[in-house]
């Protein structure tokens, strides 16, 4: 994480909030994390519910992570909503929306 320029961080949403896994990652860069400066960072999101309101907890989890470190420019969100089952998030637009973000990185 400190040697690159770009860092997209994608959890599913469990009861509001990002998942441990994700969590403990933030949590293990406690150690060096004013090292990890001038990035840009992307956010992918996905719940099964069908709002975006309910993914806010996750993302305000996100941004105190990016808060702590320098120079970071959140430059897109992508929320897969409605993904419960597998293949639910086919033909969504968060796919398209993750390719055209992928090119412009």
């Amino acid at each position: 994480m400190i040697a690159v320029d770009v860092i997209v961080m994608a959890t599913p949403v469990y009861f509001y909030t990002m998942d441990a896994q994700m969590k403990t990652l933030i949590d293990r860069t406690v150690s060096r994390y004013t090292e990890i400066r001038n990035k840009k960072m992307y956010f992918i999101v996905t719940a099964a519910d069908s709002s975006k309101q309910a993914m806010e907890r996750t993302l305000e989890g996100f941004r105190g992570f990016t808060s702590c470190l320098s120079e970071v420019e959140e430059n897109g969100i992508i929320y897969g909503t409605g993904a419960w089952n597998i293949g639910d998030i086919e033909g969504q637009p968060a796919m398209q929306q993750a390719y055209e973000m992928g090119k412009n990185v």
